[in-house]
């Protein structure tokens, strides 16, 4: 009867008999086997079941999926005794038939005491954590030359001939880096190492995987194995790769980017330091090491010796630090490496175009993006600090200055009109420039505010004047008339010239004599001169906020009316409309009736090109926002390219100038996500990632204030590292931050090409 392996997040193993099927999942009470303590296992996996003598594993609707030898399956799989089966964090894999049946406690397996060793984990592809990003690690070809170079070093001798580690203490695991330095892990059975429980050692860190590797104690030894972890294990700095090695005192592990020690047992003699000369980040490497095994001179005994070579390397370490502290002014921090020359200091071009950069992004209005002008002026002034005669430095300042007092009418007005107070907030708004981008901003709400004052004003006007009272009337009747005249001619307005002005109503006017025909606005100049009666001509203050635009178009009515030139059918049009808007379904729906209707057969084929186009946009733009929605921005952009492509061809000559709901989210998403995951990246070190990602989402919009900042500094770092490369190597890195159209790329393509790259 064959017999199902089960091997647990914590490393243990479980055997189950397969006398027919075997429902797997998380659920309690409807699956025969339940796994709940590890991660990505569903409430109902999977089955596994015996056919004909085979041995079958189904998926039934798992939401992480099923994987056989690292193949996520689809319908009912085979398997052989050589199959690894994965479901979440468990591995499954077959025994031989013949293997007792297990009451399903769970026991711990051990190596044969013959020496052999066990089969590493790492064989079979295990999940991978989305990790911290490392250079890539050269990992021996599997198989290549037997086993591995670690694996096949000599063992440092042991006392009576046991093995390294072996005894009652043991090994001990010594954290190097981090917040794990000087933390102590004994040896003890198997300690598996990952990012997160349910790891022995746990080591919180993006470059190490979830279950990264084990270190376990066996008669040969402590044994390490990588458990297919995405950024390796590496021991004195070689990368191991699938073999198992015998861990030695003094060997320096790498797990992704953080070191841990072998330590001897506690109460030994000095660690034996086993290296390849490779430094570790504590400090020296295995010439040390094997200087101290070998027997002092004269025959002194080892432990003398060792004791001078520890004597002699402290008194040089304080020799050291001395020097150091006298010529730095401070020591360093022991364990950690010495402080690296910094980066020479921006020449004065690059501080200029830096500050310009920051100087644009602060400045920029785009898509409704509220620019900071107060950041804005001080990233100029910078500029024309250092180049006090830079066109667009001062262009750029002129600009801001308008803008900054324009902003500062704008927002007083929005508040005006927040308390009702119209009239207050229209004499601030006309005192917008129409050279501003405020003025069209307040344009929309002047003309709400003006129709509720001059309806008030007009009414005032006409009670004053009835009632005689002159002052109010002159008051109310010229505020109505600043509106009002704005719609009139000159002509209504002032006499031509060469004629005079006649008040009177009842004179009969001369052939040089001029009186206005709007009653209202004679009037208030009566009025007016009975007050003052020596007062200046009254003219128009023309402010133009307050001059009526033309009935601006409708945008709807817009696309509409190029799309009934493009399309000669109307359920064409309605679906466009529809996709226009961003309802890809209901366009779906509407395409499908003009393709179910025979009678309109010759608008088929046609018809059958815009389902196509219409379904692959809104399927790929519910993709990409799958994947902004986990923060994945690199994987978003392929299927929103593709998507940007086809809307392109659908909205033809209107795609830029009356873009789609769906090319404006698409935008805006991709640049909003690109710099919070840039920043992420960036935080960490990573700043050639943290590039690739803010240049991705200024490919998809390079409107969006912060993005632009971002990029800006990418093309300041890119400048930094090509003056300081210095391989081929270094060159190809630098075209990470180069970003189209700051000339980056063609000075990178020039040296390499000068340098023979």
């Amino acid at each position: 009867m064959p017999t199902l392996v089960v091997r647990h997040p914590d490393g243990s193993e479980t055997e189950h008999e397969l006398s027919g099927e075997l429902k797997i999942g998380r659920q309690e009470g409807q699956n025969d086997l339940v796994l709940a303590e590890g991660g990505g296992v569903s409430r109902r996996h999977s089955r596994f079941y015996v056919e004909g003598g085979k041995v079958m594993v189904e998926d039934v609707g798992s939401a992480n999926g099923t994987f056989v030898d690292g193949q996520r399956i689809t319908g009912m799989t085979v398997l052989t005794p050589k199959s690894t089966v994965l479901l979440g964090d468990y591995e499954l894999r077959l025994k031989a038939p013949a293997a007792p049946r297990s009451t399903g406690v769970r026991k711990q397996v051990k190596p044969s005491d013959e020496g052999a060793e066990p089969a590493a984990a790492g064989d079979a592809p295990l999940p991978r954590s989305a990790t911290r990003a490392m250079p890539a690690v050269k990992r021996p070809a599997p198989g290549a030359g037997g086993p591995s170079a670690l694996a096949k070093r000599p063992r440092p001798g042991a006392p009576g001939g046991a093995p390294a580690g072996a005894g009652s203490g043991g090994l001990v695991l010594k954290g190097l880096t981090g917040p794990w330095a000087n933390k102590r892990y004994p040896v003890q059975g198997k300690l598996v190492v990952g990012r997160q429980a349910p790891a022995t050692v746990v080591l919180e860190d993006d470059s190490v995987s979830r279950k990264h590797a084990e270190v376990e104690q066996t008669p040969q030894g402590a044994v390490l194995r990588d458990l297919g972890s995405a950024n390796g294990t590496l021991v004195n700095g070689e990368p191991m790769g699938t073999e198992p090695v015998v861990l030695q005192p003094g060997d320096i592990i790498t797990f992704g980017m953080v070191e841990v020690e072998v330590e001897g047992p506690a109460g030994a003699n000095l660690p034996v330091r086993r290296g390849r000369d490779v430094p570790s980040r504590r400090g020296t490497g295995a010439d040390g090491a094997q200087a101290a095994e070998a027997p002092a001179a004269g025959g002194a005994p080892a432990s003398r010796k060792r004791l001078l070579v520890v004597a002699a390397s402290v008194v040089g370490m304080l020799l050291v630090a001395g020097v150091v502290k006298s010529t730095m002014g401070g020591g360093t921090a022991a364990g950690n490496a010495p402080a690296k020359k910094g980066p020479p200091p921006p020449s004065p071009a690059e501080l200029v175009q830096e500050s310009l950069s920051q100087c644009r992004s602060y400045s920029s209005m785009e898509l409704g993006n509220e620019p900071d002008w107060t950041k804005a002026e001080a990233a100029c002034s910078k500029a024309l600090d250092v180049d006090p005669i830079n066109a667009e430095a001062n262009t750029l300042m002129r600009r801001i200055k308008l803008e900054k007092e324009s902003a500062d009418f704008f927002v007083q007005g929005q508040k005006a009109l927040g308390r009702l107070k119209e009239e207050e907030a229209l004499d601030l708004f006309k005192k917008i420039p129409k050279e501003s981008a405020y003025f069209r901003r307040a344009k929309p709400k002047v003309q709400e505010a003006v129709a509720q004052v001059v309806k008030r004003a007009e009414d005032d006007c006409k009670r004053y004047l009835r009632d005689g009272q002159w002052v109010p009337a002159v008051q109310q009747c010229g505020r109505y008339m600043g509106f009002a005249c704005q719609k009139m001619s000159r002509e209504e307005l002032e006499p031509p010239i060469g004629f005079t002005l006649v008040l009177d109503k009842k004179k009969r006017l001369g052939r040089t004599e001029w009186r206005p025909k709007d009653k209202l606005f004679l009037d208030f100049l009566n009025a007016r001169h009975r007050v003052e009666p020596n007062a200046a001509p009254w003219h128009c203050p023309v402010s133009d906020i307050f001059f009526e635009d033309e009935a601006a178009p409708d945008p709807k009515k817009l696309v509409e009316n190029a799309f009934k030139q493009r399309f000669p059918n109307k359920f064409m049009i309605a679906a466009m409309m529809d996709y226009w808007a961003g309802r890809g379904n209901e366009a779906f729906v509407t395409l499908q009736k003009l393709r179910s209707n025979y009678e309109l057969a010759q608008y088929h084929n046609e018809a059958d090109k815009l389902l196509t186009d219409v379904s692959n946009v809104d399927q790929l733009f519910k993709i990409g926002q799958g994947h902004l929605q986990n923060e994945d921005v690199e994987k978003a952009a392929e299927p929103l390219l593709e998507a940007l492509d086809v809307d392109k061809r659908l909205m033809a000559d209107q795609a830029d100038t009356r873009p789609s709901f769906y090319k404006r989210n698409i935008q805006q998403d991709m640049a909003a996500k690109a710099i919070a995951r840039g920043k992420y990246w960036d935080d960490r070190g990573d700043q050639r990632r943290a590039c690739r990602i803010w240049k991705l989402g200024f490919r998809f919009y390079a409107g969006n204030t912060d993005l632009n900042s971002q990029v800006g500094r990418c093309s300041t770092r890119g400048l930094k590292a090509l003056k300081a490369a210095g391989t081929c190597e270094d060159l190809d890195a630098v075209l990470d931050l180069a970003v189209p159209g700051d000339g980056l790329e063609e000075k990178v393509v020039a040296t390499k090409k000068e340098n023979g790259c």
